[in-house]
């Protein structure tokens, strides 16, 4: 029993998104400090242009565009969180990620955290951390949840995630998770 809660624990923590004292709708507020980037690593390139297309696609916004918001590695302030939303005070916004624990994961991983920041930080989203019971046990209805969708949940539901990262709706998971 003491393995399952360890393992329970892990779990939450190595898979959560930034979520420090100083929140604005799951932002982390930074005052008096700028932004560290002013542009995006290349390596979030093809994330981004992603995040763009299915953003036009589900929001029906052909103009549909991430922004001024660049995305790069660098220190969360929290080993636990892999990537962060960071908002300052002048408005400007950045999506940082830890690059260790990027470089260790896959890509439908990485596609799951960097859409997660981004539902932050161009989306406005707070995180939801609804569950829902099913056969194959409970499933996160949001991708916005503070504990990350895994790389197998993401993967297997993706197109219905994105639906409701874009449209806050949900009855696409609930379909796919045949509720």
């Amino acid at each position: 029993m003491k393995q399952l809660f360890l393992l329970i624990f892990t779990i939450l923590f190595v898979n959560a998104c930034g979520v420090p004292l100083s929140l604005r709708k799951d932002r982390v507020s930074k005052k008096d400090e700028s932004r560290q980037y002013a542009t995006t690593d290349s390596a979030f390139a093809t994330y981004v242009a992603t995040f763009e297309q299915q953003g036009a696609q589900k929001t029906g916004n052909p103009d549909f565009k991430v922004g001024d918001i660049p995305i790069n590695f660098g220190d969360t302030e929290n080993p636990h969180f892999q990537g962060v939303c960071f908002e300052y005070s002048d408005g400007t916004k950045e999506i940082i990620v830890q690059k260790a624990w990027w470089d260790s994961v896959d890509q439908n991983y990485r596609e799951s955290l960097l859409f997660h920041e981004l539902g932050h930080c161009r989306l406005g989203r707070e995180h939801d951390n609804t569950l829902v019971a099913t056969n194959d046990g409970d499933k996160k209805l949001s991708m916005m949840s503070a504990v990350i969708v895994n790389s197998n949940e993401y993967n297997a539901n993706r197109d219905a995630y994105l639906t409701e990262l874009f449209t806050q709706n949900v009855n696409s998971l609930l379909s796919a998770f045949s509720l």
